[in-house]
């Protein structure tokens, strides 16, 4: 996780101390506005654009069956034997093993993704890994139909246009998520920031302790 979402993190963490806290202060919060819309305390109002749950487990479901079917196909090609009969350079060996890593644990990151389609952590993790196995699913492409078999290297080729198709449309569900995580940490910030000046305003409990006396 890289900094920024640690900072983020961080001020969500702090955000849920605040609104504990202005949770006993509530008499002393400012009426709303009538014309104001309602939102819950630590409510988030929806951010427009944002897929809804059910478009985003299709987007999801989309990439694991072509994610898998790529995984086969991967998994079927033959750079060792490109490079034994018809002279291949031996970097598309490594570049197979890589693959085959990378298509596994992106099979393993969307499928996660799927059951908590609102993490943004997960969403990340999951798009960086659909873009290094695009990196080196084209490589292999470029590979295939040089020195494999023409029909895999066309099959291979449809299956990357499709994952990037998909993967278009997870970016903007991605770039949309992260627009509504960060309105969310910059509301709860500021509801920390209300509830801490509240409290610094009230006298320490010895003192109210002695004004009862």
């Amino acid at each position: 996780m890289n900094s920024r979402n640690l900072r983020l993190l961080r001020l969500i963490v702090l955000a849920s101390f605040g609104i504990a806290c202005c949770s006993a202060q509530s008499s002393q919060t400012p009426a709303r506005p009538a014309n104001s819309p309602t939102v819950a305390p630590g409510q988030v109002p929806p951010v427009s654009g944002l897929e809804s749950p059910w478009d985003v487990k299709n987007i999801i479901a989309a990439l694991v069956k072509d994610n898998e079917q790529l995984k086969t196909l991967i998994a079927n090609l033959n750079p060792q034997q490109w490079y034994d009969k018809k002279g291949a350079p031996s970097t598309y060996v490594l570049q197979w093993t890589t693959a085959q890593r990378q298509v596994n644990d992106v099979v393993i990151a969307t499928r996660a993704l799927s059951a908590r389609t609102e993490s943004l952590s997960l969403a990340l993790d999951t798009y960086f890994r659909l873009e290094a196995l695009d990196t080196s699913a084209r490589s292999l492409d470029d590979g295939a139909h040089k020195y494999g078999d023409r029909a895999a290297a066309d099959r291979l080729s449809e299956l990357i246009a499709r994952n990037f198709t998909n993967r278009e449309r997870f970016r903007d569900y991605l770039r949309d998520l992260a627009s509504s995580k960060e309105q969310d940490f910059k509301i709860a910030d500021e509801e920390a920031q209300r509830c801490r000046g509240i409290i610094s305003r009230e006298p320490p409990a010895s003192a109210r302790r002695s004004k009862s006396n």
